[in-house]
């Protein structure tokens, strides 16, 4: 009877969360690089690749851009100032 029990307790779980949708932490995260980049930041295209995240998921984008903000709360590559457009990114999940 135990593994009858453990066997209906499995299939009654819900689905594990979709990546895609971010969990309370990640957007947190999220919420926190947003708050800490400057609003002064020059424009950058976000729909160029800036940060080759086409063919992640949301999640793992918000986890490579809110790892990669700089102390300053910008994000940049080389001497480019790309905070705009992680921005744009960051708010699109």
């Amino acid at each position: 009877m135990g593994r009858a029990l453990a066997a209906a307790l499995v299939l009654q779980l819900p689905p594990l969360a979709s990546d895609e949708v971010l969990e309370p932490s990640v957007r947190n995260e999220v919420n926190h690089a947003l708050a800490v980049a400057p609003t002064n930041a020059p424009p950058a295209d976000a729909r160029i690749d800036w940060f080759s995240t086409n063919g992640l998921s949301a999640t793992e984008i918000a986890i490579k851009l809110v790892s990669s903000q700089g102390a300053d709360g910008r994000w940049m590559s080389g001497t480019n100032d790309l905070t705009s457009a992680a921005a744009a990114i960051l708010r699109s999940l």
